[in-house]
């Protein structure tokens, strides 16, 4: 017969594996198709790494491109880290005529990994840092995927004067539509949040702040001054198209330069739809270019 520890440590075994089941449902990137990019991107750019501060904290970021074009940021979602953008900084017609870099958001890959930052003030901080690096003289364009939309929406925000173009790809920005399941809640109990892979357990708590977060930043839309692309999946299932109305009405409507509702396409699109990004990023460009002359 098993004992009563044996039976805790079983029960504490399965608890783990529902709860992973369901979380990776609900937020995990396809991450395992990007491998063989990301050992090309290793072995051709070994030295593509570097870190910028913001207050006592080091933002890890990868990079590729020419220094001397107009910089694009890849901001990532929850959870995720700068490899999910690396079929973007492998790109060579990007690289052409982009410096790109992707970051590690605080919590994730070599940017504090394990201690998540649930303010979206303090998220776009890390981003705003980056925007340092900007070496063209031109306006950057940031990409956020899902969390990383709202980040960069913070960022035009408070940095208008840096920011030409923000593309929001499958964006959580609406906090009326932003849930929080039930299964969120255990996972941030003891000893249950201590099972969990440090990568999950951020995703998890900066997601339950999310819906306070948008409800901060709702009304600060009006000093958003750059350039604005919104790319939704119909069958997302994760962020609902219903997200692009709210930006719509947000956002000013001279900004808004395309708007694609994308049918018969869920919440994975940067790696499933790469093209629609990069059509994007180019016909910005363009827009921005032309806007200077």
């Amino acid at each position: 017969m098993l004992d009563l520890y044996n039976l805790l440590k079983m029960g504490f075994i399965m608890f783990k594996l529902i709860f992973l089941c369901l979380i990776l449902v609900g937020c995990v990137n396809p991450m395992a198709a990007l491998k063989p990019e990301l050992t090309k991107f290793l072995k051709n750019y070994p030295d593509n790494f570097g870190f910028v501060k913001i207050e006592n904290k080091k933002i890890h970021f990868a990079w590729s491109g020419d220094k001397s074009k107009r910089l694009i940021v890849f901001v990532h979602g929850s959870p995720g880290s700068w490899e999910g953008w690396v079929k973007y900084l492998n790109n060579e017609n990007l690289q052409k005529n982009f410096h790109l870099i992707a970051i590690d958001r605080p919590g994730y890959g070599k940017s504090q990994k394990g201690k998540s930052e649930g303010s979206l003030v303090k998220q776009a901080e890390a981003v705003s840092a980056v925007l340092n690096l900007n070496q063209s003289h031109q306006p950057a364009i940031l990409v956020g995927h899902s969390y990383g939309g709202p980040v960069i929406a913070q960022v035009g925000m408070g940095a208008s004067e840096k920011i030409g173009a923000l593309i929001f790809v499958g964006s959580s920005v609406s906090p009326e539509l932003e849930k929080t399941k039930w299964i969120q809640y255990p996972a941030t109990w003891w000893p249950f949040k201590f099972l969990i892979p440090s990568m999950l357990r951020v995703c998890n708590e900066e997601i339950m702040l999310l819906k306070k977060e948008l409800s901060l930043q709702s009304d600060q839309w009006d000093k958003m001054t750059a350039k604005v692309v919104i790319i939704q999946g119909i069958e997302d299932k994760l962020v609902p198209v219903g997200n692009v109305d709210y930006l719509i009405k947000k956002i000013n409507k001279d900004l808004v330069a395309s708007i694609l509702k994308i049918p018969k396409v869920g919440h994975f699109i940067p790696w499933e739809r790469q093209e629609l990004i990069l059509d994007s990023i180019f016909n910005i460009d363009s827009v921005l270019a032309n806007s200077n002359e």
